[in-house]
């Protein structure tokens, strides 16, 4: 037996007796993290729900959850980094989005007030990922109680371009960078 077919053959042995039934060692499997608790989160923006953000079941469509992630993102942008999408000068980068995700735990539905926690994920030479939380405030006799688990935790990644070219931008600007550091978690 030459030294290859040897080196086969042990590990075939190590296989075959690490895999019978008494050498088995059951572990536990941590489960991945949900980010579904309020602290996960640095900003957030209340968002009032409206009567046709319900579908015909009585909650709040899967869809429209994606429109309070993009809400929160662009307001903390425009309040925080320097975003003007009324800007015709196209000088400074766009945000195109690139991927998007959402995991859905528990419905809600109108009339009620959502709050968008905010984090950033990742951050690239030219990309930020999101990561937006999304839970719900209820009211019960005039007091606003704060539900400390997302009904949604979702998000997208933006990838910042040259506005007329439409390629990808070499480092993100400082005032962008700036805004954006108080969030990265």
């Amino acid at each position: 037996m030459n030294a290859s077919q040897a080196r086969l053959s042990l590990v075939a042995k190590h296989l075959t007796t690490s895999s019978s039934p008494t050498n088995i060692v059951r572990t536990a499997t941590a489960k991945p993290p949900t980010f579904r608790e309020r602290n996960d989160y640095k900003y957030f923006l209340p968002i009032q729900t409206r009567w046709t953000d319900n579908d015909q079941y009585g909650h709040i469509n899967n869809s429209i959850y994606y429109h309070y992630i993009d809400t929160v993102v662009n307001e903390y942008l425009i309040k925080y980094c320097g975003l003007d999408p009324l800007d015709k000068s196209q000088t400074k980068p766009i945000g195109l989005v690139v991927h998007s995700s959402a995991n859905f735990y528990a419905p809600a539905s109108y009339p009620s007030v959502m709050e968008a926690g905010l984090v950033i994920s990742k951050l690239g030479k030219s990309s930020v990922t999101y990561r937006v939380g999304i839970f719900e405030k209820k009211s019960n006799n005039g007091n606003n109680d704060e539900h400390n688990l997302a009904s949604v935790v979702g998000g997208f990644t933006h990838v910042f371009v040259d506005p007329k070219a439409r390629k990808p931008v070499v480092s993100l600007p400082t005032e962008i960078l700036a805004g954006l550091q108080p969030l990265i978690v």
